[in-house]
């Protein structure tokens, strides 16, 4: 099994795209170095080169695959380990495939591996859309922690900023990604939201004691259905509730 190995970022997948190429040879996996491999295995270090990285995207722009370069970008966020093998093959069955457009064809495996990428991406988006706990802070800007699977922080910010208008936050303490809005603008920030402390208001600790006492008072334990719980809801979400965080096994 071949494996390629890069940075990480899009010019060093697109560098493994043109190495590809140039050398004739399919990798049976690319990875930014975060997987394990067999002691059988052939791992190759892609070296990022941003002259054949510019061809691979200029080549990109003239595929006939609709919205290939902003897919290419939106599967990015992807959290899926195998995120980069996926991606890196659907590029080159498009420019294998330059007169056609293969972003419906889902008879090819690599169209079907990558649209099922972008729609986990989308389903995140929309659940959290409905699920994201805010908590009113002392200063009166909401905050809301999360950990989602895959990196949609800038893309649930603009719903918030039009639902609530009001300051807010919304920290993704998994990628150390923090989404601010003063109401009116959106700054994303990465990597400098280590250590967040915020002091709740004595309004929301009253609606959150009173949320625990309600999610408490309706629960009938001979009849709890934890099983189907977690089909609604995975339970790595659930330390983020308040009325989970007591008794997060019990429930």
């Amino acid at each position: 099994m071949t494996t390629y190995i890069f940075d990480g970022t899009k010019n060093g997948l697109f560098t493994c795209v043109f190495e590809s190429f140039y050398k004739k040879e399919n990798p049976d996996e690319v990875t930014d170095g975060n997987s394990q491999s067999g002691f059988f295995d052939i791992n190759k270090t892609i070296i990022t080169d941003e002259k054949k990285a510019e061809r691979v995207s200029a080549c990109l722009k003239r595929c006939k695959t609709k919205y290939l370069s902003s897919d290419v970008n939106y599967a990015f966020r992807s959290g899926d380990k195998n995120k980069f093998t996926v991606i890196f093959a659907y590029i080159k069955k498009a420019v294998e495939n330059k007169q056609r457009d293969i972003s419906t064809a889902f008879s090819l495996p690599e169209t079907l591996a990558f649209h099922d990428l972008k729609a986990r991406i989308q389903y995140e988006t929309h659940r959290f859309k409905g699920f994201l706990r805010f908590m009113e802070s002392e200063e009166g800007y909401f905050y809301a922690c999360y950990e989602p699977d895959n990196d949609i922080t800038d893309l649930l910010a603009p719903h918030f900023r039009d639902r609530l208008k009001s300051p807010f936050a919304i920290h993704d303490v998994k990628r150390n990604v923090i989404a601010l809005c003063d109401g009116k603008s959106i700054k994303t920030i990465s990597g400098a939201a280590t250590g967040v402390t915020v002091f709740l208001s004595a309004e929301e600790e009253k609606m959150q004691e009173l949320w625990k006492s309600y999610y408490k008072s309706i629960n009938i334990t001979e009849r709890k259905n934890t099983r189907q719980m977690r089909a609604f809801l995975p339970e790595r979400y659930w330390k983020h509730l308040s009325e989970k965080q007591e008794n997060i096994g019990d429930f």
